[in-house]
């Protein structure tokens, strides 16, 4: 497995500006002077691949972090809205799920999927 969503744009911190807060708290995130949408790459690794990531809708940290191994390959990746955990999942080297965790209970997940489209 590759990066968790490929398609969605990616940045390092190191290109955004902080900028306000949202409605959790957390400081929102604006890239070109717009707030940013996609995924901010927080670490790398010695070879240049991605360690962790997370993701940002409209300049507010809501979706998915994302942790990866040495190879690119995603070990963790957790579905956040703000600082709050809906559910998360384990692999092994291989891509293979090993853990499910949900954090929440049925209602409030789903209303958070919908309410901010989570996907």
């Amino acid at each position: 497995m590759s990066l968790k969503q490929p398609h969605k744009n990616r940045i390092d911190e190191s290109q955004i500006q902080y900028c306000g807060w949202d409605d959790d708290g957390c400081r929102k995130v604006m890239y070109h002077q717009k707030l940013f949408t996609g995924y901010l790459v927080l670490d790398r690794n010695p070879n240049g691949f991605v360690e962790f990531e997370k993701e940002y809708k409209n300049g507010s940290h809501l979706g998915w972090d994302n942790e990866y191994d040495q190879n690119e390959q995603l070990v963790r990746t957790t579905l956040t809205v703000g600082e709050t955990s809906l559910v998360f999942y384990e692999y092994d080297s291989k891509g293979n799920q090993l853990v499910e965790g949900k954090l929440t209970d049925d209602g409030y997940f789903q209303k958070m999927v919908e309410r901010y489209n989570l996907d």
